[in-house]
């Protein structure tokens, strides 16, 4: 019997230890995990040294494939338990089911069971001043202030990474009052069978602080003089750490430097006070500039030159040139003076004269304009615009077109002025593709009337953007209408100002301005009314390659704020994006439900499509 029973552990212990002997450097084909209900498989594989590598991976980028071994697996699995536990699981286990193996092909999927227990939850949050301060402190009135940026308070869920950062702002407060030699430490009183914790902040303010003198180092061009007029700080003030920080934010959005630092001079060894300030500057060369070129299915080649040059006439003035081309913009030149800081720190105001022509499906125009935009911007996410303008256009007159029977010639030039007032909202990110957030826009254009020009007419139109990210998914929807009111008795509104539908940022079943009214020759007419949405499911798939489904609808109408749902268009289809440094390199195909008429449509481009 104890014999018998030996030789079952023995064979135990050699089938045990066979099955890991048999992946010894096989490849890891598959990494997935059960079990995580808080934190999701890619936040754990991004922290794991052992990682799944497909073979589309293997094909398109030459990567390496991970291969399986013991040591490094019990080594992951040690360090998915201490990711653990920085999140609060203090009881966390993570364990390595048995490997699905492929003896044929050498290949491994792993399983990786995660038992996340309960989570330490913060019970109470407490400050204590551990020494005397000349100026006193409202414990209360810090505690709320501080209470509104933290991220543990009672009832959340205890990480490592929140309690630093909400030390960090607890200093802050304290350097935002004049107390720069600050020391913020902390305590736990950790109850484990609770599964609760207390947080004990112990804070050494020090003694409160005076700003001291500003140097300024690596000014070139600018002038010292014009560099002081742009701090937000006084010497001889009570020391404000924010105030240095909105100084640094105040020079750096002057383009006039790539690298702006604003440090104060504190030694902890002496507690110097007054406390000296340093400016560290690196200005941006004054003449820079940008040449790109590209394809896309609607303009074809295209290129760009964007030349820039700055501290035009002394301070923070600038002079832009931009010149464009491409099929539907044969030529462009811009030329824009741009005058920061015009009224206030927020403000900016350019003179924009240019010259261009648009040739476009339903048109082809040349322009001579002048714009003067007046740009304020309220915070980070809302700016708004007031713009004048004035336009010499020249339209050429397609043969027959009834619009234009009273007309002699190919030519029909007229003259445009008025304003534009507009509004963004934008607190959508990342930049190129956004994965959360809203942006809205919101426009309003006044022809005519009381500026002069050739027609009197109005023109509101605006767009709404969303932003959702649901595990891998991104869930991205658009709304844009508009509508055109015309005073005059002709109701002539300029071809450029119209609406139109269809194209790679609109319906995408349709080319470019093809949905919508037409003329007898069948180009686009263009309308009063527009009525658009678009809904994106965006996924990652390997590299900085991903996919995308979407779904378009809308429609363009003659009549002036006229909407019928019946007349919508739709699309389906999906599409391919490719991460670039100058954002996602986009293939869509479009294919129009509901409209057996149509053909599936291509597109290339740069940028999502909203």
């Amino acid at each position: 019997m104890i014999r018998s029973l030996r030789l079952c552990i023995f064979l135990m212990l050699l089938f045990g230890s066979f099955i890991p002997m048999a992946q010894e450097n096989y490849e890891v084909r598959k990494v997935k995990f059960k079990g995580n209900k808080t934190l999701d498989d890619d936040f754990l594989l991004d922290r794991m040294a052992l990682k799944e590598v497909s073979w589309v991976q293997k094909l398109l980028t030459k990567k390496e494939p991970y291969l399986y071994h013991r040591e490094m697996i019990e080594m992951d699995m040690e360090r998915l338990t201490r990711i653990y536990q920085t999140e609060g699981f203090l009881e966390a286990e993570a364990t390595m089911l048995p490997p699905d193996i492929n003896d044929k092909k050498k290949k491994v999927k792993l399983t990786i069971e995660v038992d996340e227990g309960e989570p330490i939850r913060v019970d109470s949050v407490y400050f204590r001043l551990t020494d005397t301060v000349k100026s006193p402190i409202n414990m209360d009135s810090l505690t709320r202030k501080v209470f509104k940026r933290v991220a543990l308070t009672k009832g959340k869920r205890f990480r490592d990474e929140d309690l630093q950062s909400d030390q960090q702002a607890l200093g802050n407060a304290f350097r935002n009052m004049g107390y720069a030699y600050v020391d913020v430490t902390y305590d736990l009183n950790l109850r484990p069978d609770d599964y609760k914790t207390d947080i004990i902040y112990f804070i050494k303010p020090g003694p409160l602080c005076y700003v001291g003198t500003t140097h300024i180092v690596g000014a070139k061009h600018v002038k010292d003089s014009f560099i002081r007029k742009q701090l937000k700080y006084e010497a001889g003030e009570v020391y404000d750490r924010s105030a240095l920080e909105k100084t640094r934010i105040n020079l750096y959005h002057l383009q006039l430097f790539r690298i702006v630092s604003v440090l104060p001079q504190t030694n902890a060894d002496s507690t110097q006070n007054p406390i000296p300030v340093r400016i560290y500057l690196e200005e941006t060369p004054r003449l820079n500039g940008k040449l790109g070129l590209g394809y896309g299915t609607e303009d074809k080649f295209r290129t760009f030159l964007d030349l820039n040059y700055l501290g035009f006439l002394g301070g923070a003035r600038r002079i832009n040139l931009q010149l464009k081309h491409s099929a539907i913009l044969p030529y462009s030149a811009s030329l824009r003076w741009i005058q920061p800081r015009f009224i206030g720190d927020r403000s900016t105001i350019e003179l924009n004269p240019y010259i261009m022509r648009n040739k476009e499906p339903g048109y082809d125009n040349r322009t001579l304009g002048l714009r003067v935009p007046m740009n304020y911007q309220f915070n980070n996410w809302l700016t708004s615009s007031l713009t004048y303008y004035f336009e010499a256009v020249e339209q050429a007159i397609e043969a027959d077109d009834p619009e234009f029977a009273h007309i002699q010639g190919d030519k029909f030039p007229y003259n445009k002025s008025g304003v534009i007032l507009g509004s963004v909202y934008d607190n959508s990110k990342p930049r190129f593709s956004a994965t959360s957030g809203i942006n809205l826009s919101l426009a309003f254009k006044v022809n005519g009337y009381l500026f002069g020009g050739d027609f009197s007419y109005t023109r509101l139109w605006g767009t709404f953007r969303i932003y959702h990210k649901i595990g891998d998914f991104t869930l991205a929807f658009k709304m844009a209408a508009g509508g055109i009111h015309s005073s005059d008795t002709s109701g002539f509104i300029p071809v450029e100002d119209r609406f139109y539908s269809g194209g790679s940022i609109s319906v995408r079943g349709w080319r470019r301005a093809q949905l919508g009214p037409k003329r007898e020759s069948g180009t686009p007419l263009g309308g009063k009314s527009l009525l658009e949405s678009s809904f994106e499911v965006r996924f990652p798939l390997f590299w900085r390659l991903s996919a995308v489904g979407f779904i378009d609808a809308g429609n363009v109408w003659t009549g002036s704020y006229s909407y019928n749902i019946n007349d919508l268009g739709y699309a389906v289809g999906p599409g391919l994006r490719i991460e670039t440094p100058i954002g996602p390199v986009r293939f869509d195909v479009g294919f129009p439900v509901w409209n057996k008429k149509k053909l599936p449509q291509f597109f290339i481009s740069v940028g999502q499509a909203f």
